[in-house]
């Protein structure tokens, strides 16, 4: 009888996860370069859709609403990530310091540093910074942790590691933000970066994928100047 009740148990397991859930394509999308402009709110959507068709329907409506050019342009700055911060096989674009590039664009300037502190207890796999919980280092919230896809290699608390600054002048700066600015991230090593203020470099990101949601109207084509009438 026992046995029996374990094997109708296990069969209903199986019966309900082929009935539902999303296929590997979809399973960690919201943890790819292409959702890299999610906003909260869409990311706490995300995490309602059940099946592939769904995911289907909210990936397509999610590159529907930031406009025709959307994926030419995150396409490029993949390509920018990954061709400049690629190391091994880690593409650059599924580094924190690929995000910074793809979400707010080619910086001004790029600077090494020679070290800032990892401090204790930062878990990048953390989901503190999303719906407003501030535990956590993680940067959950908008890039499916500190490294989208990896997660963080052993290395020691408190001791001082390289740090990669991007400064962002006001010609360079994403409208969303408007002012010049850095974003600094611990070289933790080439492909695993943490921010070094997660709810800064956090709010720029999530104020950047919000405005993405209303992107600006292609600038109507300029009309060609009229002919002077020709002379015969």
């Amino acid at each position: 009888m026992k046995r029996t009740a374990i094997l109708l148990a296990l069969a209903l397991t199986s019966s309900a996860a082929f009935a539902g859930g999303l296929s590997k394509q979809y399973k960690n999308w919201d943890r790819t370069p292409e959702s890299y402009f999610l906003t909260n709110a869409e990311r706490s959507q995300w995490k309602k859709v059940r099946t592939d068709a769904d995911a289907e329907k909210f990936i397509q409506e999610y590159k529907e609403k930031r406009g025709p050019e959307f994926e030419k342009m995150l396409g490029e700055r993949v390509a920018v990530a990954d061709k400049y911060f690629s190391s091994g096989s880690t593409k650059g674009s599924e580094t924190l310091r690929g995000k910074v590039i793809i979400v707010f664009g080619p910086p001004s300037a790029i600077e090494q540093g020679n070290g800032g502190s990892r401090g204790p207890g930062v878990d990048p796999n953390s989901q503190g910074l999303g719906g407003g919980d501030k535990g956590g280092g993680g940067l959950t919230m908008s890039s499916g942790g500190a490294s989208p896809i990896g997660s963080a290699p052993a290395a020691p608390t408190n001791v001082r590691v390289p740090t990669m600054t991007f400064r962002y002048d006001a010609e360079h700066a994403p409208k969303a933000i408007g002012k010049p600015f850095i974003a600094e991230v611990n070289m933790i090593s080439p492909a695993y970066q943490e921010p070094t203020d997660a709810f800064e470099l956090n709010a720029k990101f999530e104020a950047v994928a919000e405005a993405s949601t209303h992107p600006e109207p292609a600038p109507a084509p300029k009309e060609a100047p009229p002919q002077p009438a020709s002379q015969n």
